[in-house]
Parts: structure tokens; sequence; C-alpha cells
């Protein structure tokens, strides 16, 4: 059973007599209290030998109750005077480390890790806001990361209208295979390429994407990235979202996109021209989406050429709730008969399973994704 923070946080007044070890697994407490991993989102080919910090998530994702807890304003304001306390000893730490490097070291990470929950404690959370930092590792030997902060939103109605406001775990499956190799992609590829990601929700591979285009300078040709959703809630949090990560460019472009009436209506004339690529991660919970999708893929994907293949990238999770609407995919994107209509067709070219860690709380030991690439043919 999960203690409150009154109860298993060391107490304020002696937290100074601690070890970095104990404050550590205070703060990691905290931590999956109040800004948790999102589930479904690690690989099982990346897992490492476990951990205290992966023990300590299992436990903690395995309580009933849990989200009275986390919205209970009275153990939040203690966990918020707990980590202000800890912050403040940074001066007595810095005159008794410099001796010491190492220390010193675990000091300052130590710290700075209880700044970022204060910041987390302090803010909207408690309204049903996290704010969680993706670090995505990439480039020659994944030497290099990726920062992302992405805000999830609580959602706002009863049906399926404001899922995007929330991050799920195809998105970080998604855009970590993406980052794994982008050139499988044409991320850099030497012409122009124009992106779209269809129901972004919070935004988080096309922020990726923005990341590492960004990283790479003026070394590739412009990029355009069209980040697209359609209920009101989620497209403000995208836009903020995005505002976060591009304070000061349009790296990452959003725009509404209603699948259920394009390409019919009337639209936005970034809509005008075809795409390069279009990926999708988590957007089919409904019978129809996949008739949709494919009528937006049908004007939106571009046609293949002697050097180019433009592709749909989709990552959905198999859930046992919605086997039915998963599987339209595979109907909707079949391959023609022999005697079917003569052209280029949108049908898939591969699928593939991926495997994630589940938290015991799911009644599973992993949560599957179908992987699709679906193109010209």
């Amino acid at each position: 059973m999960i203690l409150p923070p009154t109860s298993q946080l060391p107490p304020i007044r002696s937290v100074a007599s601690y070890s970095i070890i104990k404050l550590r697994e205070a703060l990691l407490y905290l931590r999956h209290l109040y800004n948790p991993q999102v589930q479904g989102s690690r690989r099982c080919q990346q897992k490492q030998p476990s951990t205290s910090d992966e023990t300590t998530q299992l436990e903690i994702s395995n309580i009933d109750g849990l989200d009275e807890l986390r919205s209970d304003t009275f153990e939040r304001s203690y966990a918020m005077r707990w980590l202000t306390s800890l912050v403040s000893l940074t001066a007595d730490w810095d005159l008794e480390s410099n001796s010491d490097d190492t220390r010193s070291r675990e000091w300052e990470g130590l710290i700075q890790e209880a700044a970022s929950l204060l910041a987390v404690c302090s803010g909207t959370a408690g309204a049903g806001v996290v704010v969680r930092d993706f670090v995505f590792k990439h480039g020659k030997g994944m030497k290099r990361t990726l920062d992302i902060q992405v805000k999830d939103i609580s959602l706002d109605n009863k049906d399926y209208g404001s899922v995007g406001a929330q991050t799920w775990g195809g998105a970080c499956v998604l855009t970590e295979i993406i980052l794994d190799d982008p050139e499988a992609f044409g991320l850099f590829d030497t012409h122009g390429l124009r992106i779209l990601e269809l129901g972004a929700g919070t935004g988080l591979v096309s922020l990726a994407l923005g990341k590492l285009f960004e990283g790479a300078g003026p070394l590739i040709p412009p990029r355009t990235i069209i980040a697209t959703d359609y209920y009101p809630s989620v497209m403000e949090n995208l836009a903020s979202n995005i505002q976060t990560n591009f304070p000061s460019s349009d790296t990452v472009q959003v725009r509404s996109l209603d699948w259920s009436s394009f390409p019919s209506e009337p639209t936005d004339p970034s809509f005008d021209t075809p795409f390069d690529l279009i990926l999708g991660a988590d957007i089919v919970y409904e019978a129809q989406h996949a008739i949709w999708i494919k009528s937006c893929l049908t004007r939106l994907l571009r046609k293949p050429t002697s050097s180019q293949d433009p592709l749909f990238h989709l990552m959905i999770p198999l859930r046992p709730t919605h086997s039915f609407e998963t599987s339209t995919i595979d109907n909707v994107f079949a391959a023609p008969t022999p005697d079917g209509p003569p052209g280029l067709h949108l049908v898939i070219i591969s699928r593939d399973c991926v495997l994630c860690d589940a938290a015991p709380d799911r009644g599973q030991d992993h949560i599957e994704y179908a992987y699709y690439r679906i193109g010209w043919r």
C-alpha cells in the first residue's frame, strides 16, 4: 500500500540528516506519484535489468485510489513544502561538498530533480494537468539527446473527443522508432520535405521531428511539419506545447483537420500540396476512423516517383476492447483483387508487432502495438 507524502517522506525538520540515497528514493516516489511515466511506452527489446526505480514505479502504479491521492491538495501542498526545504539546503551542501566532486555532482542532480518536481507540483497539475519531460536518444551511437516538454491536460468529455489531450504510449514508441533510424524515414533526403501528423494530440511526434531538424542546422533543405487535430481543447493544448518547445520559431505548425468532412469541404491551404511523409499514433478507436483516414491519405499522401516512395506510418495499440476497430485497418487498406480497378491503391506494405512493458495494474505483462507502413502500390 502506498502512503501519502505526509507519511512517506522524511520529516521536513530532519531532511538534512538523510543520505543522498534516501533522498533520491523520496524524489523517485514523488516523481511517480505526480509525474508518472506514460503507460506502454518502453519497448521490450530495450529493457534493462530491473532497477529500484522500475520496482518503485510498478508498486506505485498498482494502487487503487491513486488518482484521489494525486488530487489531494493538502498532500500536494505538503510535498511542495518538503521539496522547498530540500532545495533550500543547497547553500549548506555547497560549503561541505567542495572537496568531493562526485558528491557535489550527485547533490546538484538531486537539487535539479527536486526543483523540477516542485515546478510540476506548483503548476496546474492539481487541476488535472501533467507536465512531462521526455529525453530521446538519437544519432550515431545514440549519444545525442532530444529534450521535449509536453503538457497533458484532463479529458473534458465522456466520449473519445478529447483523448488527444493526453500523451499515449503509441506516440512515444513511434517517436523512438523514428529517432532510431531517421534515414529510413527519408528525413535527411536532399529535397525539401513535407511532413504531416494526423491526430497529433499533445504533439510529441511532431515536436521530436522539429527538434531533430533544428539540431541539424542549415545543412538540410527546409522542412515543413504540420501537426493536426480537431477537438478544441486538444488544439489549444497542442499549440501551447509547440510554443513551449519552439518559442521563437514556426518549426512546427498546427492546423485543424476534421477527417469526417475532408476532403469534401473547403480546408486550409496548407493541405493543397501533398505530403512526403504522414504519421499517426493511437488514432484508431472508432470503426469509421480507418475509412476517414484513407480518404484523407488519398488526397494528402504524395504519389511515388522513381526517387521517392511517400508512406504513412501508423502505430496503434492492440486493445482487446477495440479489436474490431483496429481490424478495420487491415480491411480498409487490403490489396485489391486481381479484377479490381486499375491504377495505384493505398495498401499495407508491412505490418510489424511492437511489444512494450505494461504495469501490473493493467492485468497484463505487455502492451502490443501494430506498426503499419502504408503507401501507394
